[in-house]
């Protein structure tokens, strides 16, 4: 297949302005350049990204071009030209620095997809509706300020985009774009919506996430066909109480805004899957939420919630419940019945306990109540079988129920911040752990059987009350940090030399009068710390740590620096010591 004299003409012409050549493609790309053939006929062409200035004038030799695409240069000039190509269908103008549109674009009257995204448009020319046969419109991230009353006129339009814009308000004729399924008006400046847009009758995807709406009309209720709606960043304090009608809205996004209650009509939205309205004011959930049988993740976080409904647990398909940072001092017992919950987090509310049901969430993998005020931990919570993640730090725990040690699939457990004294030897038993937290307590010993978790691989003793390390230590071969600053330590087990995989070694503030020698064939350690001890000699060995990158020896009692650590220097190790090297 080959072009027409004519076109052949124009390609010429084409590939001098553009200082390269034009390829033919199989299929056009919106980020390469070249032009596709249909029956000897040139129906595409794309010039990404060609350094263009302007129109190029070769461009009107392609009388049948069907698509253009010249994104990504710096045209600044809407030619005339282009409106001549009247059997143009997409053309793509975005990301270079249109200020404007002629009005002679409705020559194209075949055009169905128009891409003007990313330039510096103020204004849309008043007769852009005469477009008949426009399916897509994306006139994002511009300077627009008003939308003509023409646009309601593009019967078939079925996306715009009219994001990142300066616009303020929206005109009545918006609701008769009755073909509408995508909608997105993110990052404008919009204080409402006209009642009309409850005749969008296709609409199935609504964003208008970070604008200053105050309210929604109550026609909002209206669109049958919504399935997923955007409302973040705005300032809404109260939903419209046809919102329940929304039957087909499975995804509904409220975060950031001002909303102190919920309409009672909210469960009436029997499709909905994921409800999220974190970083609102909301103070109670209205018990009518039970109903959303369908619901899988709920975010209600950082909101101001002292309880949650009774009946809770009927949401038996949630799987996802984000409760983080509200005022929630007690758990009903029908959180139980989500059998199919995988993930909980409660962190930093008032729980002063947990209820015994809690044993019934047979599905949960992570619970997350770090910053709560509880004290015990139910013999239930080691029923929990599927956990992998428990975080149950920054609480005011003293003791460890042993039902934990059932806990076979548990790979995470953080328990720092709180007021242990022991550990139940049981532990272990939880083969599985990868990361064991336990720093900031009132740990006098550890067990011999930390020795049994083969795959740790962080260990955090840290600020506790520790004169000894179990000589068991040196079997956990996966360990790469290990944290044991702030304690009472005299002296490091030789079994530590063991490690091999350790990367992070922290003994800093401990009563340390020597370190085994044996630490030098721990090829692995890149960062040691060894400051605030009472160490009156330095190991040489360490010299011969091939990774080493970091050495903290500062606020010891040694009083000649090894030779060695001169040699380290040099090589670009970070020495920190008290004295000279």
């Amino acid at each position: 297949m080959s072009p027409s004299n004519e076109e052949i003409t124009g390609l010429k012409s084409l590939e001098m302005e553009i200082g390269g050549h034009i390829p033919e493609t199989n299929e056009l790309q919106p980020h390469f350049i070249g032009y596709t053939i249909k029956d000897d006929i040139i129906t595409g062409l794309s010039l990404f990204s060609c350094g263009l200035e302007n129109i190029p004038n070769g461009i009107i030799h392609f009388h049948n071009l069907e698509k253009l695409i010249l994104k990504g240069n710096i045209i600044k000039l809407f030619s005339k030209r282009i409106c001549t190509l009247d059997s143009l269908k997409l053309l793509d103008l975005s990301e270079n620095g249109l200020k404007f549109i002629p009005e002679d674009i409705i020559n194209l009257e075949l055009l169905e997809n128009l891409n003007i995204e990313s330039n510096d448009l103020e204004n849309l020319p008043n007769n852009i509706g005469n477009l008949n046969n426009l399916k897509s419109l994306n006139l994002g991230a511009n300077k627009i300020k008003k939308i003509p009353e023409s646009l309601g006129n593009l019967k078939k339009l079925e996306f715009l985009n009219l994001s990142n814009n300066q616009i303020s308000e929206l005109p009545n004729s918006i609701g008769s774009l009755n073909s509408l399924k995508f909608f997105y008006i993110t990052h404008n400046n919009l204080s409402s919506v006209p009642e009309t847009i409850g005749s969008l009758s296709s609409l199935e995807r609504l964003n208008i996430r970070s604008n200053n709406l105050t309210y929604l009309p109550e026609s909002f209720g209206s669109l049958e066909n919504l399935t997923s709606c955007f409302l973040k960043g705005n300032k809404l304090k109260s939903l419209p109480k046809t919102i329940g009608s929304l039957k087909s809205l499975k995804y509904l996004g409220l975060n950031s805004n001002q909303l102190e209650t919920l309409p009672n009509s909210i469960g009436s939205l029997s499709n909905l899957e994921n409800l999220s309205m974190n970083e609102n004011s909301i103070t109670h959930l209205p018990i009518e939420i039970e109903k959303l049988e369908l619901l899988i993740r709920f975010d209600i976080q950082d909101n101001k919630l002292n309880s949650l409904p009774e009946n809770i647990g009927n949401l038996r398909n949630l799987k996802i419940f984000l409760l983080t940072n509200n005022k929630i001092s007690s758990l009903p017992e029908s959180i139980g019945l989500l059998k199919s919950l995988e993930s909980l987090n409660l962190k930093q509310n008032n729980l002063e306990e947990i209820p015994t049901t809690i044993n019934g969430l047979s599905s949960l993998k992570e619970l997350d109540l770090y910053g709560n005020n509880l004290k015990y931990l139910p013999d239930s919570l080691g029923d929990i079988l599927n956990l992998e993640i428990l975080d149950l730090s920054s609480n005011n725990i003293e003791a460890l129920p042993e039902s934990i040690c059932k806990l076979k699939f548990l790979k995470e457990l953080d328990l720092s911040t709180n007021k242990l004294e022991d550990i139940p030897p049981c532990i272990g038993e939880l083969r599985s752990l990868r990361n064991l937290i336990l720093g900031f307590n009132n740990l006098n010993e550890i067990s011999e059987c930390i020795g049994n978790l083969k795959d740790l691989e962080v260990l955090d003793l840290g600020k506790n009350h520790l004169k000894e390390i179990p000589k068991s230590i040196g079997n956990l071969k996966s360990l790469q940090f290990l944290y044991l600053y702030y304690n009472n330590l005299e002296s490091i087990p030789e079994e530590i030399c063991y490690l091999e995989n350790l990367e992070y070694l922290n003994l800093s503030n401990n009563q340390l009068k020597t370190i085994p020698e044996s630490i030098g064939t721990i090829k692995s350690i890149e960062y040691l710390f060894l400051n605030t001890n009472q160490l009156e000699k330095i190991p040489d060995s360490i010299g011969n740590l091939p990774n080493i990158k970091h050495i903290d020896l500062k606020k010891n009692k040694y009083e000649k620096v090894p030779a060695f650590l001169r040699v380290l220097e040099e090589r670009g190790i970070k020495i920190i010591t008290d004295l000279d090297l």
